[in-house]
């Protein structure tokens, strides 16, 4: 069985390196929460526009410290 033809500009390259498998899964994982935490950011900016309840914008800092502490066993 013969090989299709490649170039040899091509066939001399270096393989570009491949991050494990482990880490690439915990650096979506990170991206993720950080994600979620910058959504929740915004939607208590938007919030505080609108005059939210005190007791809203304490549960909602209290989420992004849930998930910061989340981010943080992660790493």
């Amino acid at each position: 069985m013969t090989t299709p033809y490649m170039p040899s500009c091509f066939r001399n390259l270096p393989k570009k390196r491949v991050k494990p498998r482990n880490q690439a899964i915990r650096d979506g994982k990170i991206e993720v929460i950080n994600e979620a935490i910058v959504m929740i950011r915004d939607e208590l900016r938007q919030s505080k526009l609108h005059g939210l309840n005190i007791y809203y914008e304490r549960a909602y800092l209290a989420a992004i410290t849930k998930l910061e502490v989340l981010r943080d066993e992660i790493k």
